[in-house]
């Protein structure tokens, strides 16, 4: 599976992003950790991926304010999501990745999709293996569509289509769609620092 996260990487980083692969979880928060100056505040975007890692705990440990509209009551989380960004180092993950390198995010209200295109200066996305498709876009999408969507919508108790027990997406029986907006990188964003991590392990949706 590394060899495949290293071809992965290097597909990363002919389209313009920095990119390493890194054995476990651990490992990954630890250079984290290691690259974000002492102080500075962190935002964190909708991630079980950072969730099943514990970094709201680990950056809080070593001295940094997070960030995250997860942990905030429904009406803070306007001013939650506006001020997080504002911060120059922002965490979140990805929805599907191809092994040539092309991410793609879903998301409701695109805090993700906005902080990853402008605001922030620093963007960490933290990937697990099985968030990498070996097609396309389209097996992309799929993917997220078929895998991330149902155990989100399961999450949030959501009346999605998809997230029934045996559903599938269904945009026109779908009254509290997640899906409202769907982004492909092709490229790394341009006047800022956009750094994948790739993990040999499985996290997250």
């Amino acid at each position: 599976m590394l060899e495949m996260l290293e071809k992965t990487a290097a597909a990363l980083r002919k389209r313009g992003f920095d990119a390493s692969v890194f054995s476990t979880s651990s490992q990954a928060a630890a250079f984290l950790l290691s690259d974000i100056p002492e102080g500075e505040p962190v935002a964190i975007g909708g991630s079980m991926t950072a969730k099943q890692m514990g970094l709201e705990r680990l950056l809080r440990q070593a001295g940094h304010k997070v960030l995250w509209h997860w942990e905030a009551a429904p009406e803070e989380r306007p001013a939650l999501l506006h001020e997080a960004m504002q911060t120059s180092f922002y965490i979140c993950s990805a929805n599907a990745l191809t092994e040539s390198g092309l991410i793609v995010q879903i998301d409701g209200n695109g805090n993700r999709i906005a902080a990853m295109c402008y605001g922030p200066k620093t963007v960490y996305l933290v990937i697990g293996r099985n968030k990498i498709v070996k097609g396309g876009y389209q097996d992309a999408v799929r993917r997220i569509k078929q895998t991330a969507c149902p155990q989100n919508a399961r999450r949030q108790h959501l009346l999605t289509p998809c997230g029934k027990e045996g559903g599938a997406c269904s945009v026109a029986q779908c009254s509290q769609s997640m899906c409202h907006i769907t982004a492909a990188f092709d490229l790394a964003p341009s006047g800022k620092r956009t750094q994948v991590l790739l993990i040999d392990e499985d996290l997250g949706y």
